[in-house]
Order: structure tokens, then sequence, then C-alpha cells
């Protein structure tokens, strides 16, 4: 994971990474997600969006995951 600096100006009390560059980060990646439900997705994170996420799983299977349900992502 490669941490950029950034140049722009933030709101107090914000700082660090921020969603979209840790959802860059892991672009074509494997990933594990933990859904709200207690289910667990894993696949290449082949797509981001303002709610949703997008994984191709080893089948070939897309799936589309609402970003609100999951309760955390990270490289598998």
């Amino acid at each position: 994971m490669s941490e950029q600096p950034t140049t722009t100006k933030r709101p107090r009390g914000i700082w660090g990474l921020t969603a979209p560059q840790f959802y860059a980060d892991l672009r074509e990646q494997p990933i594990l997600l933990k859904m709200s439900t207690g289910e667990k997705f894993r696949g290449a994170l082949i797509g981001v969006d303002q709610y949703d996420l997008f994984i191709r799983q080893d089948s070939g299977l897309v799936l589309k995951l609402s970003k609100g349900t999951i309760v955390y992502c990270h490289r598998a």
C-alpha cells in the first residue's frame, strides 16, 4: 500500500488515507469482505462507485455488494 502525501486541505480532524485511496490500492487485488449478515465474500476488486463494490470471484462470477452492508474489507 502506497501512502501518497496529500496537498489538498482537509477539514479539521481528517487525516491519512481516504476511502477512495484505500480502494484504489486494492484495485484488481484479491480481497475479503465481511457483510453485516455475517456472510463473507472473496474475489478481485474490479470496480467501485459511490454506493457499491464489484468483485470477480475465482469462478468468474461478478458480484455487486453494497458498501453500506460491509463490516470490513481487506486484502486476502
